[in-house]
């Protein structure tokens, strides 16, 4: 490869590791495709589609949000046109808010009223989504012309409906937390009177994690035991929850648990070398980089790729070596990357 096209491949961000969750489809492998069964991707959208509470399982980095979007975002055509997914946020909310039911309810209707109300963006919100409508629209059409309908959810084209949405949200400010748990349940009644299924999306309830010098698992547990509870008891409605593997032992998510449909693990690759190689390849295609995937990086680096993830590191670990190693390969003139190059990546990752 010519100096030119690596600087071309890394401004595309093909090999980035995190991306934002209206992309992750199009940057996705099927885990099912991936492994050559259906245990992951087809299993989530079979319970999804039966009003199910889903918990997704896995490492930081393993590839749950990813699994999700495939299946429940803007560019999936995973489920069946009845179900609505409706994806609702709660990493940078307050703790009162992911803890407390009522504050979880008010928090729910203030987010899917905001897309019915478009008055409420800002001219800068209103560019930034326009901007992202077309990036995205461009990319999935050359994906294959999947439907899209990022950010604009395909009920707001009910002109009715969103009104209706509008107008249940509105009156939410006061009262208590039963009030608002009613409002809530309004707001479900209504999608469902007009034929569409609506299921919850906390697709970044897996970041309340003990780190070093801050636990945040108390935080999980009153999520698990109070508002996990309420979204299954009170509401007529689907949810799928991220579900960080640390959570596994936590008393709020055993007690959550028993109210689930049941629960998709994300798994290990079963041949990494191929599957990383056909991630690798899929994301040059989706970036429209133009280039084969062993112009970029041969078969010897990615079989070093291969051993580092077999060493239990996750996709996300073995990408980020993978863009260091590419920027390596442009900082030292070298034409594409080496397994020389990766196993520098490594030891800089691991210091």
């Amino acid at each position: 490869m010519s100096h030119e096209q690596l600087i071309a491949l890394e401004t595309s961000r093909a090999l980035e590791a995190t991306r934002r969750f209206e992309d992750l489809l199009l940057y996705h492998v099927a885990f099912d495709d991936l492994n050559s069964d259906q245990r992951t991707e087809a299993s989530l959208a079979r319970l999804v589609a039966n009003t199910g509470r889903v918990a997704v399982v896995g490492a930081s980095g393993s590839g749950k949000s990813s699994v999700i979007a495939s299946v429940l975002g803007p560019l999936s055509t995973a489920l069946p046109d009845d179900v609505l997914p409706l994806r609702v946020p709660v990493a940078a909310e307050v703790d009162r808010t992911v803890t407390e039911p009522g504050l979880l309810a008010r928090h729910i209707i203030r987010f899917v009223t905001r897309w019915a109300s478009r008055e409420r963006f800002s001219p800068a919100e209103q560019e930034e989504l326009q901007r992202s409508v077309a990036e995205v629209k461009h990319r999935a059409g050359r994906a294959g012309g999947r439907p899209y309908h990022v950010g604009l959810p395909l009920w707001m084209a009910n002109a009715e409906l969103a009104h209706q949405v509008q107008a249940t949200g509105e009156d939410r400010q006061e009262g208590s937390s039963t009030d608002a748990i009613e409002h809530l349940r309004r707001m479900v009644a209504l999608f469902l009177s007009h034929g569409l299924l609506p299921v919850f999306v906390f697709d970044d309830s897996d970041t309340w994690v003990r780190i070093p010098g801050l636990d945040r698992t108390k935080v999980a547990n009153a999520f698990f035991l109070r508002c996990v509870r309420m979204l299954s008891k009170e509401l007529e409605a689907g949810c799928v929850l991220a579900i960080h593997e640390t959570y596994l032992d936590l008393t709020g998510y055993r007690e959550a648990s028993k109210l689930l449909s049941g629960e998709v693990r994300v798994p290990r690759l079963a041949e990494p070398a191929q599957a990383l190689e056909r991630i690798l390849h899929h994301r040059l295609e989706a970036a429209d980089v133009g280039v084969p995937l062993d112009d970029v990086i041969g078969p010897e680096a990615v079989a070093r790729l291969a051993s580092y993830y077999e060493s239990g590191k996750t996709i996300r670990e073995v990408l980020r070596v993978a863009q260091r190693s590419l920027q390596h390969a442009l900082s030292d003139g070298v034409p594409s990357v080496v397994p020389q190059l990766v196993g520098q990546a490594i030891g800089e990752l691991r210091a």
